[in-house]
């Protein structure tokens, strides 16, 4: 059964008995419930007023009984139920047991309606699918719902130079340190809030060394920009659309010494971030620049999960041109929760002159 709450029909049968042995019972009982959902069991009772119906219950293979005594309801039902945070996996084992005073005044005898103490009814319970899934969740972190995490990257588009042979590089580095929790309150699976710092010099042009600059000047402000930023605060929410379908959402805000400036990311990945997934991804930071990315990853070495980036971008300044970097990442968990990753790549803004990414980054999940 998949409602939410589970009602037994029970209908009272009159028979011929003595004062002191109820009437019997007869009802369809349960197979199976869903966790966290209460049971609701339902009776009508001959001559209820005068004997009092109560349903024990206990976790299967528990050694203690608890007892829920039944009441009337609307409609001249009486009800009792087995609560929701009893519901539980594996399942539960009940019986049904009625009282009534004896005529002569003698202490009142316990009859079994339905099954007993010694052989009670056995109810499977079986988790509710998003408790099934969050046990999934939790099986691939080992139970770990935390994440701490640092990243270094350098990123080199080579060299630019004028005819009047002035040069200056275009480069930057960034510094990322969050931190993560694994809500699993589906739709909302994870917050996640960090520090990113990036810094970077460029020519102070979209692709080439202004042309009036010489070697004396090339590091006047006239020939070359100081791109970036020194502190960025971000927050970012992961949406879990589906399972193995998951959209992060995160805004930023970031400042240097003349100004202060907003962003924002957002990320659509199908699969699993840790092993065999796809994902697109935008990350814009105002004045800084755009970054447009799509990534493939693989789980298929034992112990060593893989990634191919290919990313567009104009980084670290919006004045400059759009380059592309092509980029392959790899980790390697450890048993212990702690998960090293390295980074390579090649980044260009034309055909002719580019240069090296590398970066690392390490994480701790407890």
């Amino acid at each position: 059964m998949t409602s939410s709450s589970f009602t037994l029909a029970l209908v009272a049968v009159a028979l011929a008995a003595g004062p002191a042995v109820a009437d019997g019972v007869r009802h369809l009982p349960p197979a199976e419930a869903e966790a966290g959902a209460p049971i609701e069991l339902a009776a009508s009772v001959t001559d209820a007023g005068h004997r009092n119906v109560v349903l024990h219950y206990r976790a299967r293979g528990a050694a203690a009984w608890s007892d829920v005594v039944f009441t009337q309801a609307a409609g001249g039902q009486w009800v009792a139920a087995i609560p929701a945070e009893a519901v539980l996996p594996p399942g539960l084992e009940y019986y049904l047991q009625s009282s009534s005073a004896a005529a002569d005044g003698a202490a009142p005898v316990a009859v079994d309606e339905f099954a007993s103490a010694a052989a009670p009814h056995p109810i499977v319970v079986r988790a509710s699918d998003k408790d099934a899934r969050r046990q999934r969740d939790l099986m691939r972190t080992g139970g770990r719902r935390s994440r701490a995490h640092a990243a270094f990257e350098w990123v080199d588009f080579g060299q630019r130079h004028n005819d009047g042979g002035a040069v200056v590089p275009d480069r930057y580095y960034r510094i990322d340190l969050d931190f993560a929790y694994r809500l699993l309150a589906y739709p909302l699976e994870e917050i996640r809030f960090g520090y990113t710092r990036l810094e970077g010099i460029v020519p102070n042009s979209d692709r080439r060394v202004p042309t009036d600059c010489t070697p004396a000047t090339e590091g006047s402000a006239a020939c070359r920009l100081d791109a970036g930023f020194k502190v960025g605060g971000w927050f970012e929410l992961g949406l879990a659309l589906a399972e193995g379908v998951r959209f992060d959402g995160r805004g930023m805000f970031t400042a240097n010494q003349e100004s202060f400036a907003l962003g924002a990311r957002g990320e659509l990945r199908a699969g699993i971030a840790d092993g065999n997934h796809l994902a697109f991804a935008v990350e814009y930071m105002a004045d800084v620049g755009t970054i447009g990315s799509f990534r493939l990853g693989w789980a298929t070495v034992p112990k060593v999960p893989m990634a191919m980036t290919v990313e567009v971008t104009d980084l670290p300044s919006s004045k400059r041109a759009t380059g592309v970097r092509l980029l392959y990442d790899a980790f390697y968990p450890l048993p212990t929760g702690l998960r090293l990753g390295g980074r390579i790549g090649y980044a260009a803004r034309d055909q002719i002159i580019g240069g090296l990414s590398a970066g690392v980054s390490a994480s701790y999940d407890f």
